[in-house]
């Protein structure tokens, strides 16, 4: 017989294909089999193709039920590496646990061991007023530069040493923009990791606890905690941990080629005190939830470990916030989730106080308003 050629197999129903199977396997129904049509030249014949899914964890051996050939029902079969054969012991031990575990339930609790969502006033505002400010204050510097340069222009006795009188920055405007951009959005995230760091010392970060209360041991429990969207939450941070305030740009019109070189090589110089990053709880602010992934930990029968705590802040007013938490496990299949209550702490705390008490800015700065000296307040 040709082995390249297509011989194809007879056609039957799928009622007539399950009985006969069903003989020799019992039920089974994680296989589909079609019939795909092909033609060599030698006439229409039917190829038949049978998709098998993956097995389950829970799902049951399934050994042969009718005397098949040489083998009598119960035998049990393996797929090896191109062909077929009886199970070994070490196959039969697997597909038991595998079946073993279908009784397997993730059995764990989540509780709040400390801590409350900070209730505190909304900061959107008084950052976008700091912001606009500097923002205000760096692009006049652009203004400046181009005043005096037309001025030179025009002044008909400076002629070109008037216009040599200047140090050209190797910056264009829109450079230059771009770079306060880069500062404000670092300087936005000081400021909130500033606040962060307030919250921590006048409330109480969130610690969860997680419990097993079963006799199984459980590898990489992860707890996932879905909050409103109206709770913020962040990494607490160390409240004696010193801010990380961004570099100001150099002033515009003073920036020769080797000041923005010696500005760059600064901003990427490693600390001297180089930090030991740690994995921490993985936090996404979504449109109508905070979602909270915490680090998978392994937990033996019976014990009890905390998470990492959170700092969970929030400008909406109330007694406490509901939430949702879910856990699984990468030893069983399934999950367990239940309502996670979590009570509030107003706290007298705003970021105009945290600023003034902690970076140095004045009222006016904070205020929105120019000091009367015009000089950007918020420099170190």
């Amino acid at each position: 017989m040709d082995e390249d050629a297509v011989h194809g197999v007879p056609t039957h129903d799928v009622e007539k294909v399950d009985g006969w199977l069903r003989r020799y396997l019992g039920e089974f129904s994680r296989y589909q089999f079609t019939y795909v049509p092909m033609d060599t030249g030698g006439g229409k014949r039917h190829v038949m193709l049978v998709d098998v899914s993956s097995p389950r964890w829970g799902d049951l051996i399934h050994p042969l039920h009718k005397e098949y050939e040489n083998f009598r029902p119960g035998a049990i079969f393996h797929r090896y590496a191109g062909t077929t054969e009886p199970a070994r012991p070490v196959e039969i031990y697997a597909l038991t646990d595998r079946a073993r575990r279908g009784t397997k339930r993730v059995n764990v609790d989540v509780a709040v061991a400390t801590g409350t969502v900070a209730v505190l006033p909304s900061t959107e505002d008084v950052r976008r007023t700091i912001l606009d400010h500097l923002r205000e204050d760096f692009m006049s510097q652009v203004h400046a530069v181009e005043e005096e340069r037309d001025a030179a222009v025009s002044f008909r006795l400076g002629g070109l040493g008037a216009l040599q009188a200047f140090a050209p920055d190797v910056r264009t405007p829109e450079a230059f923009r771009q770079e306060v951009d880069e500062y404000l959005s670092d300087f936005d995230a000081a400021m909130q990791k500033t606040l962060i760091q307030a919250v921590g010392d006048s409330g109480t970060p969130v610690t969860l606890q997680l419990t097993n209360p079963g006799e199984d041991n459980l590898t990489q429990v992860q707890v996932v905690l879905t909050l409103p969207g109206t709770v913020s939450a962040h990494i607490t941070a160390d409240t004696e941990e010193e801010i990380d305030w961004p570099r100001q740009p150099v002033k515009y019109g003073q920036a020769s080629l080797l000041e923005t070189r010696l500005a760059g090589l600064a901003a990427v110089q490693p600390s001297a005190h180089p930090r030991l990053f740690l994995p921490s709880p993985d936090i996404d602010h979504g449109e109508t939830d905070t979602v909270v992934r915490f680090v998978p930990v392994d937990l033996r029968p019976h014990e009890t470990v905390a998470l990492d705590p959170i700092t969970l802040c929030s400008a909406h007013e109330a007694d406490l916030f509901d939430g949702q938490w879910r856990a699984t496990a990468t030893n069983v299949s399934s999950q367990i989730q239940r309502p996670l209550h979590i009570p509030a702490q107003n706290l007298d705390l705003d970021l105009r106080t945290v600023l003034r008490t902690a970076f140095g800015f004045d009222e006016d700065v904070v205020d929105g308003e120019d000091g009367e000296d015009g000089e950007d307040d918020s420099e170190r």
